[in-house]
């Protein structure tokens, strides 16, 4: 990321902490995600490149509590997501289509953004794109269980 991403994202409440692996997700009882085992990285020495790769820092294993998991998988739109959920359009460069800036999908109740709408770009309109679809999911939720 930029520094202006860095700093905008800092804006917006984004904490940063030392580099971080997700060992194992856990969950509840009933399979939902209830957080995730994680150990944290270091930078090792230079390999025959020069290049310092990230190790796995001894002893630094924690758990990470969370309600909700988000996959975040790269630059390009992981066909995994459409092979895998049925019923999601996408064009010709296998980006997700949306209906607008909420990030709702062809699919009912099923929202996207960043990278896999738009290809490659910033992390901040990523993490824009996520509060839109954020807004958008928490209104469809509230409406559907006023009308219960």
């Amino acid at each position: 990321a930029r520094k202006e991403e860095v700093e905008h994202a800092e804006e917006e409440g984004i904490i940063f902490k030392t580099l971080t692996n997700p060992v194992e997700v856990l969950g509840d009882e009933n399979g939902w995600v209830r957080g995730m085992t994680c150990v944290e990285m270091e930078l090792g020495e230079p390999d025959e490149s020069g290049r310092r790769r990230p190790i796995v820092k001894q002893g630094s294993e924690f758990e990470l509590e969370v309600d909700t998991m988000i996959m975040a998988l790269g630059t390009s739109p992981n066909p995994l997501i459409r092979s895998t959920t049925p019923g999601l359009d996408a064009n010709m460069h296998g980006c997700l289509i949306t209906n607008g800036p909420d990030g709702l999908t062809s699919r009912p109740m099923v929202y996207a953004g960043g990278d896999a709408v738009t290809g490659a770009a910033t992390v901040i309109l990523a993490m824009g794109a996520g509060k839109e679809a954020a807004a958008a999911i928490d209104k469809a939720i509230r409406e559907k269980y006023e009308q219960k």
